[in-house]
């Protein structure tokens, strides 16, 4: 069965459906609540920092963390080196007397080139195979992580007792996310119990769900939200900081694409449980909820949940979101296999702040020299096909653990979040295979949405006043911030004038 793709009729019919949506508003993560690891034993680090500051020039020199360590120009690390040269000097850091302390930073970027993968504390080779990841999994002895996933709850000591056994550690398995499913800012949770011990309740030796009270019990406030600015190349991690920084989205001319397979003759595999029955980890029937949310929201959308596998060809419009099964489209035969072998992103047509998010167990993995695995389509094949924010996986994940595109693609279309919160309100556990790649202080601003909240209203008119010069006039006015003026020229011919009035009142329905 075919979705209709989403379209706008009139101003009239947008302006309804603009009314009936509201959204959250809230203040971004700032700048100096980041803080940016990197390691001047590579020279493309220090490169790549400077690409960073520039476009981020509020971020205090105090919240700069160089690793300095030529070990760990690798793309895999051994549990003790992760803790050892890792994960113990960003706590030391923190630590340190003066700013910033560990409740004054939100967010962490990670720069090119970092370890991102945390090798099984038994069998260093079981992340990269299903069948070792399933039997580690049952066993409750699960230790392969992502390294960023693994900093997420920097100062729980994850690894305490881990010899091996069922559930002897935190480390073992996954970690229920605080944060998952949620549409409000991480700025509104209390970050003052971060470096408290967090009690954890072992759920049929398959997980850890949140437990404890007060400050033992794990909350949004208590992790920080790691994503890594990386690619194939420093050029291309480069480009997703620009990306970031110069993204003004005109909606009517981007589409979203959510591509699964016959969903008709096999169960989706985006809303698979862990457990039976009620299951923690489980946000409902993700690509079904996500379209119907965008297009409620006047977003131009296309599902397909057929076995037709939509290619390059078959979709020629500039996407803002892609998520589809990827090489696991014919599982079952369920459908059509992609063309090429880990290469179907080939072709297709991002606009600036693009989002990746596919079902593919290895689709992270191609970083630091890392090549592909099984023949998958690669989040850093969308970073140099003109990509700007996606969501992987390092090691096997399984279908349980994936993301949610209602709360990456929504949290970042629909409710003004920066990629660091809708990626990891996106992510259903902590502690396991996912990694967020792109800028986390990056966003994706809508033209006629000249507040930044997220959506385009009557809001928007006073701070529209404020960028009005005139037709030809480029000057920016006093008082009207440079992203203000880029999203308030919504023609954008250069000006603000009543044009660009006459559409936004269009666009907010007045």
């Amino acid at each position: 069965m075919n979705v209709p793709r989403g379209s706008v009729r009139s101003c009239w019919i947008l302006g309804i459906l603009l009314a009936a949506w509201t959204v959250p508003t809230h203040a971004a993560i700032n700048e100096n609540q980041a803080l940016v690891v990197y390691n001047s034993a590579s020279t493309d680090a220090t490169a790549l920092l400077a690409d960073y500051l520039a476009a981020h020039p509020g971020i205090p020199t105090a919240n700069l963390v160089d690793l300095n360590d030529a070990s760990l120009l690798v793309a895999d690390i051994s549990y003790a080196d992760f803790v050892s040269k890792i994960r113990n000097p960003i706590r030391d850091y923190l630590s340190a007397p003066g700013a910033p302390q560990p409740e004054d930073i939100v967010a962490i970027a990670l720069l090119r080139p970092i370890p991102h993968r945390v090798l099984d504390t038994d069998n260093s080779a079981a992340g990269d195979n299903a069948s070792a990841m399933q039997a580690d999994l049952v066993a409750g002895d699960a230790t392969a992580a992502c390294v960023d996933s693994e900093l997420a709850l920097l100062w729980q000591n994850l690894d305490a007792g881990e010899a091996g056994g069922q559930m002897d550690s935190l480390s073992d398995n996954v970690i229920d996310n605080p944060y998952h499913t949620s549409i409000v800012g991480i700025d509104t949770f209390s970050r003052a119990n971060i470096t408290s011990a967090k009690t954890f309740a072992n759920a049929g030796n398959a997980a850890w769900l949140i437990s404890g009270s007060g400050a033992t019990q794990l909350t949004p406030g208590d992790i920080y939200l790691v994503c890594r600015v990386d690619g194939t190349t420093l050029a291309d991690a480069s480009a997703i900081i620009d990306r970031a920084a110069d993204n003004r989205v005109n909606r009517k001319n981007v589409r979203a694409l959510f591509d699964e397979f016959d969903v008709s003759t096999g169960a989706d595999y985006d809303d698979d449980p862990l457990f039976g029955g009620t299951d923690p980890f489980l946000a409902g029937d993700d690509y079904e909820e996500t379209t119907a949310e965008l297009q409620a929201a006047g977003w131009d959308v296309r599902y397909d949940g057929t076995a037709d596998f939509i290619d390059s060809t078959e979709e020629t419009a500039t996407l803002i979101a892609y998520a589809s099964y990827g090489e696991n489209h014919d599982a079952g035969g369920h459908g059509d296999d992609p063309p090429g072998s880990g290469s179907y992103i080939n072709g297709f047509n991002f606009s600036d702040g693009a989002i990746f998010n596919t079902i593919e167990s290895f689709n992270g993995r191609a970083f630091n020299g890392l090549g592909t695995r099984a023949g998958q389509e690669q989040v850093a094949d969308f970073i140099t096909a003109g990509g700007t924010y996606a969501v992987g996986n390092v090691f096997e994940p399984f279908t349980f653990s994936v993301a949610d595109n209602e709360f990456l693609v929504g949290n970042l279309l629909l409710h003004g979040q920066t990629f660091a919160e809708a990626a990891y309100a996106s992510m259903p556990v902590l502690s396991w295979q996912q990694v967020a790649v792109g800028d986390p202080l990056g966003r994706v601003w809508l033209l006629g949405d000249v507040d930044g909240d997220g959506d385009i209203d009557t809001g928007d008119v006073g701070p529209f006043t404020e960028c009005l010069n005139g037709p030809d006039l480029t000057m920016i006015p006093f008082g009207c911030p440079q992203d203000a003026y880029s999203r308030a020229d919504i023609d954008q011919d250069g000006d603000v004038d009543l044009a660009d009035y006459a559409m936004l009142q269009c666009l907010a329905g007045m």
